[in-house]
């Protein structure tokens, strides 16, 4: 009976701190829920981000180059899309 009567006790008092937190956040938008997440895991996410850095390659064009690679790029979509 200690555990019924402690579940009364707490509904007496009224919605728990849990069913609260739940409840504000279903209130913020998408991108706020978004934010929230990224800092409840941001150890998480830069150990991640740390992982991706080391495993990428560098590359060694200059800015010129990658310039010139996009403007290309753009050139070339625009070819395809009238053919």
């Amino acid at each position: 009976m200690g555990t019924a009567k402690s579940y009364q006790d707490s509904n007496k008092i009224g919605a728990s701190t849990f069913a609260l937190l739940i409840d504000d956040i279903n209130k913020m938008s998408e991108s706020e829920q978004k934010s929230l997440w990224l800092q409840i895991n941001k150890e998480k996410v830069s150990q991640l981000a740390k992982e991706l850095d080391i495993s990428v390659k560098p590359n060694n064009f200059s800015d010129q180059e990658i310039a010139r690679m996009i403007n290309e790029g753009r050139r070339n979509g625009n070819l395809k899309k009238k053919n």
